[in-house]
């Protein structure tokens, strides 16, 4: 499997992403934002993207990209913004942004680059079930007509 084309777009996309979010708003160095963008992109990529979202849902790797994207964010952003804004609201607001990112990557490596031999367990398919049907609607209780016994 060939990881240097999907990791160069989740590296770009990040960075960009972050930039936005974390540089023009808040005032990051770009120094700052690639360090945490690389940061960031290996530890999602090769942790949750190659190791975990074959074999997984994709709604429980969104939730874990979540919490990595804002405790690796929340670390990184108290060394490199110099403000007085709570980092905690900065960390959690960048890392929506990159969930929302996150959510269309992952259709991207599901169609194009995950081994196609591992079975997802998203895409497994639905169960078609009949119900059993019979002529009679309602059972006689109580009397049996066939011995012709009369109360």
């Amino acid at each position: 499997m060939n990881h240097l084309k999907p990791l160069a777009i989740k590296l770009f996309g990040y960075f960009i992403l972050l930039y936005l979010a974390l540089g023009l708003i808040f005032g990051m160095s770009t120094a700052g934002i690639l360090i945490t963008a690389v940061t960031l992109g290996l530890l999602s990529y090769f942790l949750l993207d190659v190791g975990m979202l074959p074999r997984s849902n994709e709604w429980f790797a969104l939730a874990c990209d979540l919490g990595l994207s804002f405790s690796i964010i929340w670390g990184l952003s108290r060394f490199f913004i110099h403000n007085q804004l709570p980092a905690v609201y900065v960390s959690l607001g960048a890392a929506v942004v990159i969930t929302v990112f996150e959510h269309f990557y992952h259709q991207y490596l599901s169609d194009y680059v995950l081994r196609q031999d591992v079975p997802r367990r998203s895409a497994r398919p639905g169960m078609n079930y009949q119900t059993e049907s019979s002529e009679e609607i309602r059972p006689d209780i109580g009397a049996d007509k066939s011995n012709g016994n009369k109360q």
